[in-house]
């Protein structure tokens, strides 16, 4: 009986260790849905919309001013402003990722929502370049690197199998403010002016904000200390990544140019007003659609081969409908728009996901950082650099331009696809 219940009491013990054990792996382990893991979603998606939303919608803010307060400058020095904001949002968002991790999102999410705010009631009183600069390109830069980079960061709290599906829905809401903000804008700058219209949006990015700080919450505990640096240019050793930093450079090249001149385009073709927006609507409406649905094909049939039939009907409809026949068509513009709005999509949710297949789960976050840290400086250069080159020559030159540098990044993604293989090309195989 003595020796029974000394056995007991070891037994008991260790039932209790196993119990507490399996409680602290539940608090560890991914909700990968629930109330709170969707709510959290959502909320990541309320800050999407105004901040990274308006960004895909800049072009009908750059028209603006460029016919109106800033009517005396070329397209290319308009271009800077748009270009140093989306620059700012990829740059700092590398950097933002260690605060994450030391503050949590509460914190981030309110400096950056106010930062946000603000620049957008100063830009409602800007009148010249260089507050355009401060108030658009730098405030409104860091606000939303802030606000963009922590909205996305904080669903890997909730999501780990389901991570990729939750990514692409937290950017549909980027996409779905590319899609609605134009058509604000086009209802509001003809009849109350510029001053009220971006006021109004500034009041809508108030109330997402709002919504989207209460919704958004951390679960996991804060590092004592801020994570390393992400940016290591050793990386480069690795030619796979080599060429998959080319491609990303030439996709957020063409994207963002495309977001911030397509209005510009469409005046230079001497089509009306109403396509400058609505076409911006076509684009980020497709994109929306681009950002989830090749996701799904992609796990069923690999991430480097889903991306890389993406590039070539894009490329396709880029040269052979775009270029020559973009500038006669109302309608044939707006369904080139549209197939370059899906295939654009895709580009943008699926390129991170092949980074993350040239490395170990250990090193996706150098590598990631690295990469897009490259791939800013494309987003500096393109808006003036097409501004540019639009004022210049034609809007046919320049989609012969673009089409060009896609050509580009389709050769740099496939030769990063045989670098995954070994150098042995293989068509079938799921990559």
């Amino acid at each position: 009986m003595r020796r029974a219940a000394r056995q007991e009491v070891p037994a008991a013990f260790e039932a209790e260790s196993v119990a507490e054990a399996e409680s602290h792996a539940v608090t560890w382990a991914f909700p990968e849905g629930g109330r709170q893991a969707w709510t959290c979603l959502l909320g990541s998606c309320l800050l999407m919309f105004p901040s990274f939303g308006f960004q895909t919608a800049i072009g009908s803010v750059q028209e603006y001013i460029s016919t109106n307060q800033l009517a005396g400058y070329s397209v290319r020095d308009v271009g800077w402003i748009t270009a140093i904001l989306v620059f700012l949002t990829l740059f700092l968002g590398v950097q933002v990722g260690p605060l994450f991790d030391r503050y949590g999102p509460r914190t981030l999410l309110i400096c950056g929502s106010l930062a946000s705010f603000m620049s957008y009631m100063l830009l409602a009183e800007c009148t010249k370049y260089w507050h355009f600069i401060l108030c658009l390109s730098v405030l409104g830069g860091i606000a939303a690197a802030v606000i963009t980079t922590v909205s996305i960061a904080v669903l890997s709290h909730w999501f780990y199998r389901r991570r990729a599906l939750a990514s692409g829905l937290c950017m549909a809401g980027s996409s779905a403010g590319g899609a609605i903000l134009p058509l604000v804008l086009r209802a509001l700058f003809p009849r109350y002016g510029w001053t009220i219209a971006i006021r109004v949006v500034a009041f809508i990015a108030l109330g997402c904000y709002a919504l989207g700080v209460i919704l958004v919450r951390g679960r996991l505990p804060l590092s004592g200390s801020a994570s390393k640096a992400t940016i290591d240019f050793r990386a480069f050793k690795s030619l796979r990544l080599c060429f998959l930093t080319v491609a990303v450079f030439s996709f957020e090249f063409i994207i963002f140019g495309c977001a911030a001149l397509l209005p510009t385009y469409v005046r230079f073709a001497g089509m009306s007003t109403d396509i400058q927006f609505y076409s911006l609507t076509v684009l980020n409406s497709m994109s929306l659609l681009g950002r989830v649905f090749p996701g799904v094909a992609a796990d069923l049939f690999g991430r480097f081969n889903i991306l890389l039939c993406l590039v070539v009907v894009t490329m396709v409809a880029m040269a052979a409908v775009w270029l020559p026949f973009g500038t006669r068509d109302e309608t044939t513009l707006l369904a080139v728009v549209a197939v370059f709005g899906f295939g654009s999509g895709g580009w943008l949710s699926l390129a991170p996901v092949c980074a993350g297949q040239l490395c170990r789960t250990e090193e996706y976050g150098r590598y990631y950082g690295t990469i897009y840290f490259v791939a800013a400086f494309g987003v500096l250069l393109t808006v003036p650099v097409g501004g540019d080159l639009l004022q210049s020559t034609t809007p046919r030159v320049l989609i012969g331009f673009y089409s060009a540098v896609l050509l580009v990044g389709f050769v740099a993604l496939a030769l990063s696809r045989w670098a995954l293989l070994e150098w042995r090309w293989r068509w079938k195989v799921k990559v």
